[in-house]
């Protein structure tokens, strides 16, 4: 169960989530390991899953979970071409149950548009210069 700190299996209540952002160090996706959110450090490498991508003299237990809107984005984008081609072949129901579910996918790509830390877009210099932007004014367009 995600943040819980323990190893429930796949009869657990709610969701369970697995980390795989963290990668080598060209960032390929090929590099990457899925690991658990809740890293008990008893899997993985002598200190669970971190040492495997991070050499440092001490290490934490942790919960860890991020996404991926690019990746998200790319499949949105896969399901609106197998969208058309299956239309142009009239057999847009055959896939009408996967386009819905890309499609609610697409709803949520937007929130990945905005980020508590990003300064309003504009002339401003400076990390600790500019404030951060606040509802619309945080938004970046990252995906569009």
């Amino acid at each position: 169960t995600a943040g819980s700190g323990g190893e429930n299996g796949p009869t657990a209540a709610g969701p369970c989530y697995i980390n795989s952002y963290q990668r080598g160090s060209q960032e390929s996706v090929w590099e990457t390991i899925p690991q658990p959110c809740t890293d008990l450090m008893k899997y993985g490498g002598t200190n669970g899953y971190l040492d495997l991508f991070v050499k440092d003299s001490s290490y934490s237990k942790q919960w860890k979970y991020t996404n991926a809107p690019d990746a998200d984005a790319r499949a949105v984008q896969a399901a609106y071409w197998a969208y058309r081609w299956a239309s142009a072949q009239g057999n847009a129901s055959a896939i009408s149950a996967s386009v819905a579910k890309a499609a609610k996918m697409g709803d949520y790509l937007r929130y990945a548009m905005f980020d508590k830390y990003f300064k309003k877009i504009g002339n401003c210099v400076g990390a600790s210069t500019c404030a951060a932007g606040s509802g619309r004014s945080s938004q970046h367009y990252l995906l569009g």
